[in-house]
Parts: C-alpha cells; sequence; structure tokens
C-alpha cells in the first residue's frame, strides 16, 4: 500500500511539474506571437496549448530517455522518495521565479533537484555522469547538460542568422508585408509550440516512467496515458499564462515588432525540434531568450535590454546548484523517512 501511495504521489507531482513548466517555459512560447500583436493573449494560450499537446502525444520518446538515463539506481521501490524529492525541489523553484518574474529554466530545476535527490540518497554512484566524444553520441548526465549549455548558444546564432535572412530576403518589402508575416506568425508559433511539447513534457514522461519501472512495472514504451496526461497538464500550465515573463521576453530583452517575433519563432521552433529529435533536453526559455537576444543583436544591439540579458544569466548559473541543493534538504528533512516506511 505504501509503495502504491507513493508512486500516486511522484506520478502527480510530474503532472504538476509539468502545470509549471506550462506557465513558466509556456509563457516565453507565447510571448513572441503576443508581443508582436499577431494574436491577443485569448488567441495565444489557446492555440499553444493544443499544439503543445499535439507535441506530447506525437513527440517521440528521445528527450524521456535520456532523462532516465541520468541514474543508474536499481528499479525499486526506494527510488521513489528520491524522485519526489527532486520534483518537489523543481517545483518549488518554478515558483519562486514566477514570484519574481524571472524566465527561468523548469528543465535546469529539474536536472538540478534529480542530481541533488540522487546524491542525498546514496552519493555520487547512483548518479549514471556518462561521456561524449561527440555531441551526437553523449550519455548520462553529460548529454544533458552539454545540451542545456549548447542550446542557448546555438539559438543565439540561429535568431541572428534568421533575422538577416529574412532581411535581405523582404529589403524590398512594404509595410503592408506585415500583414501576411502576421498570418505567418500562426505557422511558426505553431511549429514552436509543437517542438516545446514534443520536449519538455517528455522530461515528465521520463520520470514517470522511473517510477512505474521502480514498482515492477516493465513498461518498453511510454503509455498513450502518460503522453496524454503530460500534454494536458502542459496546456492548462500555458493557460496561467505568467504576463511578466511575456513582458520581459517580448519587449524588455528587445522590443518585437513582427519580422524581429517571426525570426525568433522560426529559430527557436529549429533548435527545439533538434533537440526532440536527438534526445537533447533543454529549456525552452533558454533557446527563446536567446534567440531574441541573437535576433537584437542582429538588428538594434544598442537596443538590448542587457541589464535583463544579465540577470537571466545569473538565474540560469543559479537553478541547478540552488535545485539541487533544495532537493538535498528536503530529501534530509522531510523524506528520507519514506524509504524506511517502504
Amino acid at each position: 500500500m505504501v509503495v502504491e501511495i507513493l508512486l500516486l504521489t511522484v506520478l502527480l507531482l510530474c503532472l504538476f511539474f509539468t502545470f509549471t513548466n506550462g506557465f513558466q517555459d509556456g509563457s516565453s512560447v507565447c510571448a513572441a506571437a503576443i508581443s508582436s500583436r499577431a494574436m491577443t493573449p485569448l488567441q495565444a494560450i489557446c492555440f499553444v496549448s493544443v499544439c503543445e499537446l499535439g507535441g506530447a502525444l506525437f513527440g517521440g520518446s528521445a528527450v524521456a530517455l535520456s532523462m532516465e538515463s541520468i541514474t543508474t539506481w536499481p528499479a525499486t521501490p526506494d527510488l521513489l522518495p528520491v524522485l519526489i524529492s527532486a520534483l518537489a525541489a523543481a517545483i518549488s523553484w518554478n515558483f519562486i521565479t514566477r514570484w519574481i518574474k524571472l524566465p527561468s529554466s523548469s528543465t535546469h530545476a529539474l536536472v538540478g533537484g534529480i542530481i541533488g535527490a540522487l546524491y542525498a540518497a546514496g552519493g555520487v554512484k547512483h548518479i549514471h555522469w556518462g561521456g561524449a566524444t561527440s555531441l551526437w553520441d553523449a550519455t548520462g548526465v553529460v548529454k544533458v547538460v552539454m545540451a542545456l549549455f549548447l542550446s542557448p548558444v546555438i539559438g543565439f546564432m540561429a535568431g541572428f542568422i534568421v533575422l538577416i535572412f529574412l532581411l535581405l530576403l523582404l529589403m524590398r518589402a512594404t509595410l503592408h508585408a506585415n500583414k501576411h508575416l502576421r498570418w505567418l506568425q500562426w505557422f511558426t508559433t505553431g511549429v514552436l509550440a509543437f517542438g516545446h511539447g514534443a520536449n519538455d513534457p517528455q522530461k515528465s514522461m521520463g520520470i514517470m516512467m522511473l517510477a512505474l519501472h521502480a514498482t515492477g512495472l516493465q513498461l518498453v514504451e511510454i503509455p498513450l496515458s502518460v503522453r496524454f496526461g503530460t500534454g494536458l497538464a502542459m496546456g492548462i500550465g500555458v493557460m496561467a499564462l505568467t504576463p511578466g515573463i511575456v513582458e520581459k521576453v517580448g519587449q524588455r530583452i528587445y522590443k518585437l515588432r513582427t519580422l524581429n517575433a517571426l525570426a525568433v519563432e522560426t529559430a527557436s521552433a529549429i533548435v527545439l525540434l533538434g533537440g526532440s529529435m536527438t534526445g537533447g533536453p533543454i529549456s525552452a526559455s533558454q533557446v527563446i531568450s536567446s534567440t531574441v537576444i541573437g535576433a537584437g543583436s542582429a538588428n538594434r544591439p544598442k537596443r538590448l535590454g542587457w541589464l535583463i540579458v544579465r540577470d537571466m544569466l545569473v538565474a540560469w548559473c543559479l537553478t541547478i546548484p540552488c535545485s539541487a541543493l533544495l532537493a538535498l534538504a528536503l530529501y534530509g528533512l522531510a523524506f528520507q523517512w519514506l524509504q524506511q516506511a517502504i
């Protein structure tokens, strides 16, 4: 009975974490469309929510497998309190950053929470550090960290290059073209949301699969119910939009207009879809923010909000260690006794 309750707790926390991911990273996904007035906030959250669900249902399993590979903990019930500690830490960090209106990374928070909880419960022996000879064959924590820290760099370059391309392509266009570009943004926003839905919910799916395996269930494929549940939680999270994050990403880093917003959405979608196909668990808020910086640098770098960029970089650097310490403390103070009850 205790094991069943712990499993249910992990599954519910995964869904709640996905919800917090939705209002955190989902606000960044909506930011360009809302800031450029291609969509109203209501249109954006409804459209993005549906596309996010589609990404969760049809986006593959590569990212979930990468998240499962972080740990070598045996498939036994004593893993469940560790996962509860990791999820509680990540959720807490997401609410802290929402409160201070900072576009932090839910992915960083989850990875930090997992590493901190694993260390608290068994030291480093159950952390699969992995390795890499190239970006394509990386494994374990190395793969996750490489994806997290390389994706903003790739996002910056993609945002810069895509905007330059669009400026050259439309150099003879009149202001009337903005009307057509705003319609095109419905497509790019949809692809971006699908890419986000194909990447971020899979992180929760990976944790759910670890929990299901820990109770003795031998599952090869992710159940449809898990996909639908995480996709629905992500969509509901998007509906709980955080206006402060939308403003920071779409106005205060760089004031996005139609062409800039189209470049940001296109570049971000490319990076997110690439991460999903290769199994790289990347942070949507990081990628989108870095493409905004890249597009702004290509257009008018002096108008970039460098103080906001600085604050975001600080948050990105602090998230993994802070969530790891939080998970370590939560396990020691609140959840360690659960392993003795199993």
